[in-house]
C-alpha cells in the first residue's frame, strides 16, 4: 500500500453509537424491559441485514424499516408493535438524531490519528444533520471535512460520495483508506473509487468477508503503519 496521507471514517457504527437508551425507553413504554447489552447485539446483527439487502440490489436508504424490523426482533417485541416503533425512531432521528454517542474510545484514536499527521475526514450516509451529531459527541475540529448523502446527492456505495471527499481533502484515493462497518456499503463503496477499505467488526460479525478487519478503531493507526510501504 503506498504512503498514506488521509483517513476517512464511516460516522453511524464506527464514530458515533445508535441512542441505545432511548430505544430501550421507547420498548419498554409499549412492549417490555430489555437491556442495553441485548440492544446492542440486536442492533450488530440488524447491520449484518442491511449489508445483505444491499448485495441483493437494494439501496442502503430503503434498508431502514428492514434494519429495526430486525432489530426488534432480535429483542422479541412482537410484529404487530413494529411500524409504530419505527414511526416514533423516524420522527426521533429528524428532530434530534438517533446516532449520536460517541462510541468508546473512538474520539481519543480520531485525535491520535490526526495527531500522528493524517488528513481526517468523514463519509456517511445520513440525513443531512450528521456533522452537527458528530460536533455535539466530542468531534468538532477533528475532520477537514463531513460528507454527508443528503447535502451532496450521492449515498455509498456510490463511489461519486467518496470522490466528493478526496477532492475537498485534495488527495488520492491511492493515498487514502477508508474506515467502514458495513461490507456492502463501506467496503464495495470504498474499492469502487480506489480507496483502500479496512473493515470495523466490533462483534466479529464478517469473518468471511474479503477485507482487512479489526475490532476496535484504536487499532487503525497500527493496521496502517504496519501496512503502508515507507
Amino acid at each position: 500500500m503506498p504512503r498514506v496521507d488521509t483517513v476517512l471514517f464511516d460516522a453511524g457504527g464506527v464514530l458515533l453509537d445508535l441512542d441505545y437508551a432511548f430505544l430501550r425507553r421507547l420498548i419498554e413504554a409499549r412492549h417490555s424491559a430489555t437491556t442495553l447489552e441485548l440492544l446492542s447485539q440486536a442492533e450488530a446483527h440488524a447491520r449484518t441485514h442491511v449489508d445483505r439487502r444491499v448485495r441483493e440490489g437494494s439501496r442502503s436508504a430503503e434498508a431502514w424499516r428492514d434494519y429495526f424490523r430486525t432489530l426488534l426482533a432480535h429483542v422479541w417485541v412482537p410484529p404487530e408493535l413494529h411500524d409504530g416503533i419505527i414511526d416514533s425512531l423516524w420522527d426521533a432521528h429528524q428532530r434530534v438524531g438517533l446516532w449520536t454517542s460517541p462510541i468508546d474510545g473512538a474520539v481519543d484514536a480520531v485525535r491520535g490519528i490526526k495527531a500522528a499527521g493524517f488528513k481526517t475526514g468523514v463519509v456517511s450516509n445520513a440525513e443531512g444533520r450528521v456533522a452537527n451529531d458528530l460536533a455535539a459527541a466530542g468531534y468538532d475540529g477533528l475532520f477537514e471535512t463531513v460528507v454527508d448523502s443528503h447535502v451532496v446527492g450521492h449515498e455509498k456505495p456510490d463511489p461519486m460520495i467518496f470522490k466528493i471527499a478526496l477532492e475537498k481533502l485534495k488527495t488520492t484515493p491511492e493515498r487514502t483508506v477508508y474506515l467502514g462497518d458495513v461490507p456492502s456499503i463501506d467496503v464495495a463503496g470504498a474499492r469502487r473509487a480506489g480507496i483502500t477499505a479496512v473493515l470495523l467488526d466490533r462483534h466479529d460479525l464478517y469473518k468471511e468477508v474479503d477485507a482487512p478487519r479489526i475490532h476496535a478503531i484504536s487499532e487503525l493507526n497500527d493496521w496502517i503503519s504496519r501496512h503502508q510501504s515507507a
